[in-house]
């Protein structure tokens, strides 16, 4: 049994000078890759990248930076990808609070990644993915950021109707809980491995052994060793070590229990 990056995006622009060299290596090395969507055009192309590489799989979903872009349209597009053959989830979908602050002037074609929240907008399209969700029987990979208590105040009604993950968990302890006791998965990413990220490897540490995930979200949070370059899956190995050192386990066993937690939660076979 392989390492599985249980959420990357391999079909964004980062990877277009060299995307066939990297879907290569990453194939080659990975049990299986699973491209996440953020907005419809993403989504359509990591269908794409499942449809031609036998072991990458797609969610599909629109990003809470993007409720502008949210109508009957996208919706009825959404719903269509959702029923292809290889996709294995609902998301990236959630709520983000953050208030991104730039360190320079941005460009003005940059501006439209870094959206001022709107929380009431955000809401009606989490809703309206998740009931994609129960319909088609998919598991919801869920973004969040700055807004752990928000997401779970609109998603508890839906105890018991839909499985999934917290990708990139970043909240507290006492939030943890609530979604653990959901009955949600929690992942980590590369910044698991952040040397003043203690906090988190406490948390990490505490998760229950059939409810803990690992991603990159390549290209983005790559660990420390590759902090300030691109990130790939492969490097989920790095988070699969630093996992094996707070859990207490070796390699093999961190590469046995996270793999087969992906494959119960997205029907990887």
């Amino acid at each position: 049994m392989k390492l599985i990056d249980t959420h990357a995006h391999l079909q964004f622009k980062a990877y277009d000078l060299d995307r066939d060299i990297v879907i290569k290596r990453n194939s080659d090395e990975l049990e299986a890759v699973i491209n996440v969507g953020a907005a419809i055009d993403s989504s359509e192309s990591g269908v794409e990248l499942a449809e031609k590489i036998s072991n990458f799989y797609a969610s599909v979903g629109v990003h809470p930076h993007h409720s502008d872009q949210w109508n009957s349209e996208t919706l009825g597009k959404l719903s269509a990808l959702a029923r292809q053959e290889k996709v294995v989830a609902i998301g990236e979908i959630g709520l983000d609070l953050h208030q991104y602050k730039p360190l320079r002037v941005l460009r003005s074609d940059e501006l439209e990644d870094y959206p001022n929240p709107q929380l009431k907008d955000q809401t009606k399209m989490l809703h309206d993915q998740i009931e994609i969700a129960i319909k088609l029987k998919l598991p919801v990979i869920f973004h969040c950021r700055d807004a752990y208590d928000e997401l779970y105040e609109e998603i508890k009604r839906y105890k018991g109707k839909i499985t999934g993950v917290v990708h990139c968990f970043m909240g507290n302890w006492q939030q943890a809980v609530k979604f653990l006791n959901f009955g949600l998965y929690i992942s980590f990413t590369g910044n698991l491995t952040y040397k003043n990220n203690d906090a988190l490897r406490e948390i990490a540490k505490k998760i229950p052994d059939e409810q803990i995930l690992i991603e990159t979200d390549a290209p983005y949070l790559p660990p420390e060793p590759y902090r300030g370059q691109r990130n790939e899956p492969i490097y989920v190995k790095m988070v699969a070590s630093t996992l094996s050192n707070i859990k207490g386990w070796d390699l093999r066993k961190t590469i046995e229990k996270t793999s087969q937690n992906a494959k119960n939660l997205f029907k990887i076979t």
